[in-house]
């Protein structure tokens, strides 16, 4: 997939500081998208739990009046319950492996 970004940006018909530049934003964006899914694969309940908070919040953001506060709601507590779930796990792993056998 990089190979065809890159190849991609060479055969443009721009000048050669711009294929340049393009080039370095390839590269950092694919870094962030590699730590992006480093974060989820560490953070499976945080990332399942704002999925699904995203998804509540683009089908409540279309009711009239209210639709924007729901929304904020359901990404709020989304995030939370989330964020409790992984607290959890990560506690229960951190004395699960100090528990002698």
């Amino acid at each position: 997939m990089c190979c065809k970004i890159i190849d991609e940006i060479k055969r443009l018909n721009l000048p050669t500081k711009v294929k340049a530049e393009l080039l370095i934003l390839a590269t950092r964006a694919r870094n962030l998208v590699l730590k992006i899914l480093a974060f989820i694969r560490k953070n499976r309940h945080i990332a399942e739990a704002m999925v699904l908070g995203s998804i509540i919040a683009f089908l409540l953001a279309h009711l009239p009046w209210i639709g924007g506060f729901l929304a904020l709601c359901a990404l709020t507590t989304a995030a939370a319950w989330g964020l409790m779930k992984q607290v959890e796990v990560d506690i229960l792993d951190l004395f699960a492996s100090e528990m002698p056998a």
